[in-house]
């Protein structure tokens, strides 16, 4: 993100900041998600509207980084607060620590994976392409396949209802 800023005619100090501008703005919408979580019978609107801020800041940044710069920054803070619910969500779908765990394990396991390749991706679609459109336009497509994934866990269930769960372990196994 500091290389998109610098890219579109921000110093390099400026971009850091605006860098370092989404991990302060994170912290709070960070800390209070789990709360929302909890109290929210549906995640739905939850998972929506952190989407929403995250779709609003990713074309934005394609489309005027320079100029909305502090917006993009607080709307993809705010979108952010996708990971922190992820978490959250996962004591909130199960029952048990059985289940609990078979959950976590799956969850973190599978977006660590993601999170991890994410940045490199975007990083080689920048070098291959030598702008931001492919790499937002990846993002955008991410960003898609999240939410789809989220407004299926957001609906009030518990994994231990799941076809194929055995209470101690997983009937996969």
């Amino acid at each position: 993100m500091a290389q998109l800023f610098r890219d579109s005619g921000y110093q390099p100090a400026t971009a850091g900041l605006l860098l370092a501008g989404v991990t302060a703005l994170g912290v709070p919408v960070a800390l209070v998600m789990p709360m929302l979580a909890g109290r929210l019978r549906t995640l739905r609107p939850l998972v929506l509207s952190l989407a929403a801020a995250s779709a609003l800041s990713y074309l934005g940044l394609a489309l005027a980084p320079y100029d909305g710069a502090l917006l993009w920054v607080a709307l993809l803070a705010l979108g952010q607060g996708a990971f922190p619910l992820v978490l959250a969500t996962i004591g909130l779908r199960a029952r048990t620590a059985e289940g609990t765990v078979a959950l976590s394990a799956f969850a973190q396991s599978t977006g660590y994976l993601i999170a991890a390749l994410g940045p490199l991706f975007v990083g080689v679609l920048y070098g291959a392409t030598g702008g931001w459109t492919v790499p937002v336009g990846f993002l955008l497509s991410a960003l898609a396949v999240q939410t789809c994934v989220g407004l299926v866990i957001a609906r009030p269930r518990y994994i231990e209802d799941e076809d194929g769960f055995v209470a101690g372990r997983h009937a996969s196994r």
